[in-house]
């Protein structure tokens, strides 16, 4: 006779199925009273809240991500902040490859203005390239962060990495663009960044010319000179100069 698991079988609760709810009735009956006390050894670990994971200090100050950006003071909350050090330590970006991003960021975002792409996304609707192969992907996960990660593959791979470094998030396949927007703009751009290895590139490119920051950006927009590359250059030179100096 098989053994079933648990974890496994309890994963495919619904609050609300007569059958299951009637099998969860039928299991309290059976177990004994001592297990279902509130101070039973599994409930008290049922509960534990975890620990929030840490916040690392913030690379750059908020004076100067807005010289960068010129963006208002409003956008940049402690929150954003604290994902864009998250970000920074979990892709381990030195100072040049911050430069980069923050520069090809700066230009796909309107300088933080806009966390999540214009257009609703039905134009990705059965985008198997994008891995959108469930009705509504095309529009649940359109372009999230400040550098428009697209489709239902890309963010799964980032729902994967979050899970892999303890930080596990069922959000941000459930809901998608609206949840992943708001509470991980910069963290879903760097998962997208490191994927692509931009990090080799970026410190290939030490002299942040303004060809390679084209070549730069002709990898993030996938044009060859990249769309708005003026203003990609400009957001890439004002981080240079603010962080590296001239």
């Amino acid at each position: 006779m098989s053994k079933i698991s648990l974890p496994d079988f309890f994963r495919y609760y619904k609050h609300g199925n007569p059958q299951q709810m009637e099998a969860v009735a039928l299991l309290e009956s059976q177990i004994p009273l001592s297990l279902l006390q509130n101070s039973s050894a599994w409930v008290v670990k049922y509960r534990e809240q975890p620990e929030p994971p840490s916040v690392p200090k913030w690379p750059i100050t908020k004076h100067q991500m807005r010289q960068i950006m010129l963006c208002s003071p409003d956008l940049l909350s402690d929150s954003l902040m604290d994902d864009f050090a998250r970000c920074v330590e979990n892709c381990n970006m030195n100072t040049l490859e911050q430069v980069y991003f923050l520069g090809q960021v700066g230009h796909e975002s309107a300088g933080l203005r806009y966390p999540m792409e214009l257009a609703s996304g039905a134009a990705y609707e059965g985008r198997a390239d994008l891995g959108n192969t469930q009705p509504g992907d095309g529009v649940k996960f359109a372009g999230q962060g400040f550098i428009q990660v697209t489709g239902r593959a890309n963010t799964q791979d980032f729902a994967d990495y979050m899970d892999s470094i303890g930080q596990a998030d069922p959000n941000i396949m459930a809901i998608g663009k609206t949840w992943n927007a708001e509470k991980y703009p910069w963290s879903i751009s760097g998962n997208w960044w490191r994927n692509n290895h931009m990090q080799t590139m970026c410190n290939a490119r030490t002299e942040c010319t303004n060809a390679q920051i084209d070549e730069i950006g002709a990898r993030v927009n996938g044009r060859n000179r990249p769309n708005g590359a003026d203003d990609r250059i400009a957001f890439t030179d004002r981080a240079y100069r603010i962080l590296i100096g001239v």
